[in-house]
């Protein structure tokens, strides 16, 4: 009530609430209200159309004990098969001797307070054997098969005639008189049904949207409507039975009538089974595997019991387990599971609608949390555990104590919530067990416990957990205990202070590094790229890792190097904000920018840089990283694209003519890449013969003395050993080469220019995967997949030599152009510098 008030002051339902609570009124008193004040105020006074409704609802919240009692004590009703709160309340009674249903439209709160008096001049007239037979006018004599007891004290006697479907009904009076009603088979020999077009119209909906189906449940006796249950079987993209009622929406509901405009008369039904579910004949007579069914039958006739209505949020409770094996009791009606939107309205040819929902079973403690929150705040939580009926599945109330002691902590907050990848996996209908959604935050949960980095808290109260985990860490799924006890959620209060201060830089905001860029970054690794990016996956590939240890493994050692990075991290503070220069630039790239100021431990930088390349296959860019503080580059830049301006007053240039001259670089043919590697070398060639210098010995060399270079250099500052402030541009081009339209750093010096720059790193991304990766006005940078084979390596160092003779000429005096290939064998990062 206080968060109530706290989020709509002066609300009239949570000032009332509030003000019986001080009172002391009992349950059924806070009740007895409705939420608009006009309304509530006639309710109040006795007046209004639905009052009595209103009562006798409220009449089923708690029963009264004594006068449940005496009901047992009169009717004996354990004798006979008594079967409670389903949600009716029923058994066979003896009439002498022959055996009736007795059924109480009600459950035993409301059977409690029908009266002992009344009950007994029930029983009187029972046991008399006044009512075993009837014989209505000019037909056949019935005999007594039930005694309909609703909660206004109307009987409804049905009486069976000669024939199997020959029956009536006839009702009295709660005094026992007899009412001017009666209902009879020969009048109404049909149950309610939907007209040919219409059952067309549900038939193709549940099979669009649940599957196609070709075994259907008929129903051999149909009292009121007919209600089929299609079965749809398991399949790929759906890992489970779906069972979909076919006929409830043949009847419209009784729906109040300031919802009339939502069209919520008519309604189906749907509840998901695991695919062991056994559904043969011979199974299906033990109520184990039966009860399901049972549940949809009796939810899709319970509006026609009871002349009320079902929809989104609704609940039904049992009150007793629907078999042996299983604490479920109630179920709450929620929207269509696993399906594509739309799913869950049916348009009939008439233009109404069928409105289809999922069944959801549910545990006592989750019915009385639903009461005592809402429908929505439970669907919520139910999110965690699946909507496919496991008669064993955690109770999603256990974790309220966690959750209601973190509220109240703002400093609390939420890394990763289950929910979300739950929603995707149903959305998409993915191929993976629901348990896959907690794959990656099982990982970071490991990680954390064995590098001890928990709350004393999260050790306090989940310590056999802990325990067992400490004893077995590779042999302990942390997953259903983050989906059990942990709400499906990691939190920062579950981490120590430096525990939560790691989790804030690495697994809060979508920043680099990012723990679950990281985990598609794996992803892309574990499958390759072809299948990383087909449609298989639908951009959900992590789902389909393997949860085996050599995954944990490989998580671990990037989350080391992660957390030793965090730990060794410096800035320089002077660059924290993007400088004049830097902003220019960005505004003059016009694309997707990232700033990363001058640091110690390049680790977000080339963590940014990774996750922008796998994205940019997908969004259709290509990632750069560019020296922002480097004003010759910047010159460089404008000189190409904007010759007209020098770039100099306040870093201006002309959009416009930049922006022409991307197009007509893309737009041009490109030259022969690798025609241009032979014309480079070709003059190389001539200089070394001007020198007088022996190319195969003297330039060639042997193929040794190289290294190792698998990282990026250009934006090193030797002089302070810390990176100089970048830039990743997601420069909007296809294809790698195409940055140099972007980018037009070259034509000085031996430096080629752009349509040469294009044409060579196209020949190059052909034959090696080569990409442009870094620049500065001096320096370029390419990464590649794998290192250059050894076979052909000298082609490669001679063409890199080629296309940047500096390289070599401005190397060690031993520099060759066989110790570069050596190099480049051993390499992930070519490295290219223009004096």
């Amino acid at each position: 009530v206080k968060q109530g008030l706290k989020l709509e002051p002066g609300d009239y339902e949570f000032r009332t609430l509030q003000e019986e609570i001080k009172a002391g009124a009992t349950l059924e008193q806070m009740e007895y209200h409705w939420i608009d004040p006009n309304a509530d105020q006639m309710l109040q006074q006795g007046l209004g159309p639905d009052v009595d409704d209103k009562q006798r609802a409220l009449a089923c919240i708690r029963a009264d004990e004594a006068g449940l009692a005496e009901f047992y004590e009169l009717f004996c009703p354990e004798r006979y098969g008594y079967e409670k709160n389903a949600p009716c309340c029923e058994f066979q009674y003896p009439v002498k001797k022959h055996l009736v249903e007795l059924s109480f439209r009600m459950n035993e709160a409301g059977l409690s307070k029908m009266g002992t008096d009344w009950l007994r001049r029930l029983k009187e007239r029972l046991d008399s054997g006044e009512w075993l037979s009837h014989t209505p006018e000019g037909e056949a004599e019935g005999i007594l098969t039930a005694v309909l007891v609703d909660q206004t004290r109307r009987i409804g006697l049905v009486y069976q005639q000669p024939g199997d479907d020959q029956y009536f009904q006839i009702f009295l009076n709660p005094d026992g008189t007899k009412a001017d009603v009666m209902w009879s088979s020969a009048e109404k020999g049909e149950p309610e049904l939907y007209t040919e077009e219409e059952m067309s119209a549900v038939e193709q909906h549940i099979k669009n949207t649940f599957g196609d189906f070709e075994n259907v449940f008929h129903e051999l006796v149909s009292p009121d409507i007919h209600v089929d249950i299609c079965v749809v079987p398991p399949s790929e993209e759906r890992d489970y039975y779906t069972l979909v009622t076919m006929g409830m929406g043949a009847h419209r509901m009784n729906v109040p009538e300031e919802l009339a405009e939502y069209k919520l008369e008519r309604a189906e039904l749907a509840i998901a089974l695991p695919p062991d579910w056994k559904l043969d004949g011979e199974s299906m007579k033990e109520e184990r595997w039966y009860w399901p069914i049972g549940l949809l039958k009796v939810l899709a006739r319970l509006p026609i019991s009871n002349d009320t209505w079902m929809g989104w949020g609704h609940t039904m409770d049992k009150q007793s387990p629907f078999a042996e094996n299983t604490t479920l009791c109630a179920a709450i009606l929620t929207g269509p599971q696993g399906t594509e939107e739309g799913g869950e309205v049916c348009t009939l040819p008439s233009g109404e609608e069928v409105n289809f929902y999922q069944v959801i079973p549910l545990y006592r403690d989750e019915m009385e949390y639903k009461l005592s929150s809402s429908a929505g705040v439970l669907l919520e939580r139910l999110e965690t555990v699946g909507f496919v009926v496991d008669p064993k599945r955690p109770d999603v109330t256990d974790l309220e104590d966690w959750e209601e002691d973190e509220a109240e902590t703002d400093s609390n907050w939420v890394l990763d919530d289950a929910r979300q990848h739950l929603e995707r996996i149903r959305r998409k209908c993915l191929p993976v067990d629901e348990i896959s959604a907690y794959n990656h935050m099982a990982i970071y949960l490991r990680w954390c416990m064995e590098q001890d980095l928990m709350s004393l808290e999260f050790l306090e109260r989940c310590w056999d957990m802990v325990e067992e985990f400490r004893a077995d860490p590779s042999g302990t799924d942390l997953r259903p205990f983050i989906r059990d006890s942990l709400g499906g959620q990691l939190f920062s209060a579950l981490f120590d202070e430096e525990g939560a201060a790691f989790a804030g830089y690495y697994y809060g905001e979508a920043d680099s590094p990012y723990f679950p860029s990281d985990i598609d970054n794996y992803a892309l690794e574990y499958f390759g790229s072809e299948q990383y990016y087909s449609d298989k996956f639908r951009e959900e590939a992590c789902l389909f890792i393997p949860f085996d240890e050599n995954y944990y493994q490989a998580m671990a050692k990037i989350m080391e190097k992660r957390f030793v990075n965090w730990q060794g991290q410096d800035f320089d503070e002077a660059t924290l904000e993007p400088s004049d220069l830097a902003e220019a630039m960005m505004e003059y790239l016009n694309c997707g920018c990232t700033y990363f100021p001058s640091m110690t431990d390049d680790d977000p930088i080339t963590a940014a840089y990774s996750y922008a390349k796998r994205d940019g296959v997908k969004e259709g860019f290509v990632p750069v990283l560019l020296r922002a503080d480097d004003e010759t580059l910047w010159e460089c830049l404008i000189l190409n694209s904007d010759p007209d301006s020098d770039g100099g007053d306040g870093y201006a240039f002309d959009p416009d003519k930049v922006a022409e001259y991307r197009k007509k670089m893309l737009a041009a043919p490109l030259q022969d890449g690798k025609a241009v590697l032979e014309g480079m070398v070709g003059q190389r060639k001539e200089e070394a013969e001007d020198d007088d210098m022996d190319w195969e010995e003297e330039v060639l060399g042997e193929m040794e003395g190289g290294y190792e270079n698998r990282r990026f250099s250009s934006y090193w500052n030797s002089d302070t050993h810390m990176t100089y402030p970048l830039i990743l541009a997601k420069i909007p081009v296809k294809n790698p080469w195409e940055i140099f339209a972007y980018l037009p750093f070259g034509g000085w010096n031996e430096c080629p220019n752009t349509p040469e720059l294009m044409a060579v790193a196209k020949y190059w991304f052909e034959q090696y995967g080569a990409a442009p990766a870094a620049m500065s006005h001096d320096e370029l940078e390419f990464l590649l997949p794998a290192p250059v084979p050894g076979e052909k390596a000298m082609d490669a160092a001679a063409e890199l030599y080629g296309f940047c003779p500096d390289v070599i000429d401005q190397g060690p005096e031993d520099a060759t152009v066989g110790a570069l290939a050596d190099v480049l064998r051993q390499s992930t990062v070519w490295y290219f510098w223009w004096d």
